[in-house]
Parts: C-alpha cells; structure tokens; sequence
C-alpha cells in the first residue's frame, strides 16, 4: 500500500436514513483512509430524485458527526474535486456518456417503457434483450432527428469472463452473458448509479472501493467501463452482509435501526463503533474496548471476514454497557443531558454522586432516569411491601428500624465505608439475616428491591432525608 495514496469515499444516496450497514461500511472506509494517512469522502449521489427523502442528506452528516467519522471532503466543507453532489454534475456524466456511445461502449435505445415493461411480465429480474444494441447508424440518425426519448446503455461484451482480485472475496470471475445492458443515461439525462460511481471514483481519484456484496454482480458493469475509458480501476472490497441472528436478511425485528436511533435509546458512539467494528472484522475475542484511534491502528483491510456478519442487538447491549462504566462520571452527566430532566441538571454534584454508583447496572443512558428517580423525588412506599422483606413479625422489624434510625442520626462519620461497618454489627444482634435487614431499609428509602449499594443510597440522600423516609414507613 505504500505507493498507493488512499482515497475512500461513502457515498450515499439520500432516499432514507442511512442502514447500519451502510454505516459499517463508511466506518471501514473512514479507518482505511485514516490509517494510511488518506482522505476520507462523503459523497451524495442523488440521481434517484423520485425516492428523495426530506432531511435525509442531514441525517447522514449527523450519523458521521456523533460517530466521529470526520470528512475531508464533502459538499460543505469542499474539496479540490468537487462538487461532491451528483445532481450538481450532470453536465460531466453527460460528456462521458456520449463518449461511450461514440466509441461503441455504449448505445442509444429507444424503447418505450410500454415494452420494457411487457419484457418483464413474466420475469421482473429479465435482462434487456439488446433490441436496440444492433440498429444502423441510419436508424438512429433518423430517431435522434425526429426527438424519439432514448436512454443509453451500456455495450458490455456477450461472451467471456470479466475477472478480477477482490480485497475481500478474492479472485472472483463472472460470465458477462449473464450481465445485463445497463442503462447509463437516463431520458432526463440524469446518470444512472452506474455511470456516476465510475466517473466520480475516477475523477475523484478514490483509490479504494468499499461496497456490500450486493454489488458484485453490477462490477463487470462497473470494470467494462472503467477500461474503455482507459482508467486504472480503484481497489474493490465487496465487504459481508449483516444477517439477523436467524441467519436471514437483518431487519428491524432483529433490533436493527439507524443509527440516530440507537443515539436516541441511550448508545454510545464508542460502543456502536465498537460493534460495528466487529461485524466483519475480527479482533482477540471480539470484546475489547477499543477507540476509533486504537482501531485504525488494528484494522487490516486484508483481513476484513468473508463471511456474513451476525447481527447480535445484545452484543450491543453489552459493549455499550461497558463503554457506560469505563467512562468518568463527569463526562457521562454531558452525555445524560439530554435524557435526564432539567430539574436534575441543576444538581451536578448529586447527579454524578449517583452516576458514580448507578453505572455499574447501566446498559443504556436512557436507564439512569428510572434508575435515580427516587433520589430527585421521595416514592410511595407500600409497608407491607417492606414487611414481605423478612419473615420477622411487624414489631421486630420496627425495632429494627428504631436501631437504624439511631445509627444514622448519631454517626458522625457518614461515609458508605464506616455506615456499612456499624450496621454490619447492628444486623448481627438483631435477629435479622443480612438479606431480611438490609432489603427492608432498601424498599424503605427507595420503593424498590433493586438499587444501587444501600450505604451509598443513604450517603446521597443525605441523613435528613434518609431519616425521613425510614421513619415514615410506620407512621
């Protein structure tokens, strides 16, 4: 790779918000660019104008801005081969496009959509059967003169192999009979995909293409063109499919969403670049905590899997829990902004004190809210819900009670360390188990069977408060 200088691209096209393997695939191209000091590029190609989706090309900024996949070009920030919007090159694909035609790499078809449309009645995968490839110079001449629509497609050879080295699936060969006459140019001379990627790749100077397995089956489309032009093509890599855990199609029932989604569930972009680092490359045991710096430093490209990447929601689940308990509690409040009331904002110190200790059972930051409601505002407490704790009668436990009440008020070192120490001794001479005695106080303050360490509870709600709530139960 040394005498190559790398340029990869994402190229979207902005008829929805972006699928998480989309999203893989610019965060193997992003490391690839980073880590052999290239450029990474966004490009939008827009040329399907019926399919357009409002808002869609933001999305995809803000996918790459919260993931860190920093461009070097883009339509906003520009570049020296730019514009980097499809719809703003027409004038560029159109030139090319005649070229094919007046070099025989292409033809212009007059076919109405009524007969395209009866070719495929019976098949909707048919192939054009070429019944404009073979016209006279004559009868076209005569249909360009009488302003008969036309499309031109592409004059891919009808019989031998198209054959290359594919980074990925390695040494792959197609027969080009079974490789259909794509159209290039549109009535409206707006380019197809197929015209567009391989004019822009090459004015662009990418020198690696990244693309899904798809795609294969459009390359020798793609490599014909490539060499009628005379240009070198760029490297391809035609990366896995991301299945369900089924071993079928990854849909939105197997947990799959956008992720601007995931953002908005309470995910990490540390952890949803960790995952996706994992679909399709692999790294130790596939559970190490890794940064976008560590894993340009680790990807390989010549190690990206052949295989089918499984899509696993709770892999997910665990790394984002880890990322949440690796990072500072300072750090995880700014991120928690947006999830936790304003209310709860204005008490920084109280928020990341229960941040500190409510992390550890965390998996999502949308989790923290219910996590520490009932340190903002004093619950309901059922005392028979309290009672159910132990097996003691309602006096024992009350007695039970009075002893911590008496321990909280008269401590003067009120730290979890030393409160965990005296009401260790209490619950020996009560009667109660560790489990009877301290679950009872827990349901107490908090209304629930699941907090954080009790002694830490008590620290952050502070003695009056503490006080308040174990004295109310038997009111």
């Amino acid at each position: 790779m040394a005498d190559t200088h790398v340029r990869t691209r994402i190229a979207p096209s902005p008829t929805g918000v972006p699928h998480i393997g989309n999203t893989r695939t610019a965060l193997f191209d992003y490391l690839l660019a980073k880590k052999y000091g290239g450029e990474f590029i966004l490009r939008i190609e827009d040329t399907d104008q019926d399919r357009l989706v409002p808002k869609a090309v933001e999305k995809i900024y803000q996918i790459h801005d919260f993931l860190g996949l920093k461009r070097d070009e883009d339509p906003v920030v520009g570049g020296p081969y730019g514009p980097y919007v499809q719809t703003e090159r027409l004038e560029i694909y159109q030139k090319y496009a005649l070229e094919l035609v007046n070099m025989g790499a292409a033809y212009y078809c007059f076919c109405s959509e009524e007969r395209l449309a009866k070719l495929h009645e019976n098949d909707q995968y048919a192939k054009y059967d070429r019944h404009c490839r073979n016209l006279s110079p004559d009868e076209v001449k005569a249909k360009l003169d009488s302003g008969a629509p036309y499309v031109i497609r592409v004059k891919l050879p009808e019989t031998g192999f198209t054959t290359w080295h594919d980074l990925v699936q390695g040494k792959l060969s197609l027969p080009n009979a079974e490789c259909d006459d794509k159209v290039l140019l549109k009535t409206n001379g707006i380019p197809t995909y197929h015209l567009a990627v391989v004019v822009d790749d090459h004015l662009m100077k990418i020198s690696h293409v990244l693309r899904g397995v798809e795609w294969l089956m459009s390359t020798p489309v793609h490599l014909f063109l490539f060499e009628s032009f005379g240009w070198e093509p760029p490297i391809l890599a035609h990366v896995p499919l991301l299945l369900g855990p089924d071993k079928s199609k990854l849909s939105k029932r197997h947990g799959a969403k956008s992720v601007l989604e995931y953002a908005a569930d309470g995910y990490l972009p540390e952890a949803i670049n960790n995952f996706l680092f994992y679909l399709g490359f692999s790294y130790k045991d596939n559970s190490e905590l890794l940064t976008l710096d560590q894993m340009i430093e680790i990807f390989d490209e010549k190690r990206i899997q052949r295989q089918n990447a499984i899509f696993d929601i709770q892999k997910l689940n665990y790394l984002n829990s880890q990322w949440i308990k690796k990072l500072d509690s300072e750090d995880l409040f700014n991120r928690l902004k947006t999830f936790i009331p304003q209310e709860w904002q204005g008490e920084k110190a109280k928020a990341i004190s229960i941040i500190d200790i409510a992390k550890e059972r965390m998996f999502t930051l949308k989790d923290f809210v219910p996590s520490a409601e009932y340190f903002f505002s004093t619950p309901e407490v059922d005392k028979q819900l309290v009672l159910e704790q132990s097996t003691h009668t309602e006096e024992e436990t009350k007695k039970w009670f009075a002893i911590a009440t008496s321990l909280i008020e008269n401590t003067k070192d009120f730290t979890p360390e030393n409160l965990h120490e005296e009401f260790t001794i209490a619950q020996k001479d009560s009667g109660l188990s560790p489990r009877e005695a301290f679950m009872s106080l827990r349901v107490a303050i908090s209304g629930r069977t699941a907090t954080p360490p009790l002694f830490d509870c008590f620290v952050i709600l502070g003695k009056e408060e503490s006080l308040k709530r174990l004295n109310s139960v038997f009111v």
